[in-house]
């Protein structure tokens, strides 16, 4: 099946990003004071925790990553974890591991959904742990393990983080997008604002199932990256839901999937 326009401007703005996190890699490298670790969302935690307080916060691009974090989580409230299928780095690297496997394994060796909901709840774990850390001021412990503060630490060698890094790519080889269902606190974080605005009221974009045009024949549940039981409900509810469109590209019949406001 060749790939629709969605998944082709999807991809394309993957590919942006992942370039721009290259460029921020490799001026970290030569050693200039940005670093690919000042423009992750989540990065305010690993600042607080390193013990640089807001005010002590010089850098314009520390700042920006601040801001854009908050905005990102403001806009998932309204449409969903888009940041997770279009823009995140890591979730693009772990899209194309998966990608090395057999259309055969990406289908059939799926994890049961009972085991799915149980260890996504860790992400919320980790979540509640670094924000612990923030408040003790412990942040050694967790920037760390840090991926991205270990690649902002080249040339100079963070072990810990580098070897989280290829374990979770490992791990991607194996489950899609691992880290973003099981472990990833900002996802946790991201999900926790659509709770928040969905207890406030505030109407969030949804992918939409046309119950009279699906024969439920469930291949979109066999494609989707998040593992989400897709044909159960009219509406995919569920928070991890990243907005990729692939249930769409992948449904043998056009039209059967849409985005609304629920």
């Amino acid at each position: 099946m060749k790939m629709e326009r969605s998944q082709k401007i999807r991809l394309a703005i993957q590919l942006l990003f992942l370039l721009l996190s290259l460029a921020f890699l490799a001026l970290t490298i030569a050693g200039t004071r940005l670093s690919i670790h000042q423009g992750c969302p989540y990065a305010i935690v690993c600042f607080g925790l390193s013990g640089t307080t807001f005010l002590q916060l010089a850098n314009t691009i520390a700042w920006l990553s601040i801001f854009a974090g908050f905005l990102i989580l403001v806009y998932g409230m309204f449409r969903g974890r888009k940041f997770c299928a279009y823009v995140c780095p890591l979730g693009t690297a772990q899209e194309g591991v998966f990608a090395l496997r057999s259309k055969k394994y990406r289908t059939k060796k799926r994890v049961p959904w009972l085991y799915e909901r149980k260890y996504a709840f860790v992400k919320y774990l980790i979540l509640l742990l670094t924000s612990v850390m923030v408040i003790r001021g412990v942040g050694y412990l967790f920037i760390q393990l840090c991926p991205f503060y270990a690649l902002s630490r080249l040339p100079i060698i963070g072990q810990r983080g580098l070897l989280l890094l290829v374990l979770i790519l490992f791990a991607g080889f194996f489950t899609e997008r691992f880290w973003c269902r099981f472990l990833c606190p900002y996802a946790a974080l991201m999900n926790v604002f659509q709770w928040i605005g969905a207890r406030i009221g505030l109407k969030r974009r949804k992918v939409k199932r046309n119950l009279e045009r699906c024969n439920d024949c469930g291949v979109c549940m066999l494609y989707c990256p998040m593992n989400i039981n897709i044909a159960e409900y009219e509406y995919v509810r569920d928070p991890n839901c990243i907005h990729c469109q692939i249930c769409a590209e992948k449904c043998p019949k056009p039209g059967t999937y849409s985005e609304e406001f629920e």
